[in-house]
């Protein structure tokens, strides 16, 4: 099957850049290339997330109630106030030293 798209002078760069870019042979090959690759992606039994690693194990491990705002609120709260003590911490031994 020939399969013609006419493309504009700006596309018709873009896409030659992308081929020397890729060092494909010609545009045709790289756009067979690109039609093998998407027609691949679609016929895989994984999902998108599976494909691009998995979830990330921390956010699994993590309490159910991880995602409500107050739980998220208190945990930032947390964080500052360690950071604070630290840098109270810091300050004090500088001063000190």
């Amino acid at each position: 099957m020939t399969l013609t798209v006419r493309l504009d002078d700006q596309d018709e760069f873009k896409l030659q850049q992308i081929v020397e870019a890729e060092n494909a042979e010609s545009q045709s090959a790289l756009i067979r290339n690109w039609i093998d690759e998407k027609w691949n992606a679609l016929q895989s039994t994984r999902t998108f997330v599976e494909r691009r690693g998995g979830h990330p194990q921390h956010l699994l491990s993590a309490p159910a109630d991880s995602s409500e705002r107050a739980s998220r609120k208190s945990k930032l709260a947390e964080r500052f106030e360690q950071k604070a003590q630290a840098r109270k911490t810091l300050k004090n031994e500088k001063s000190n030293g």
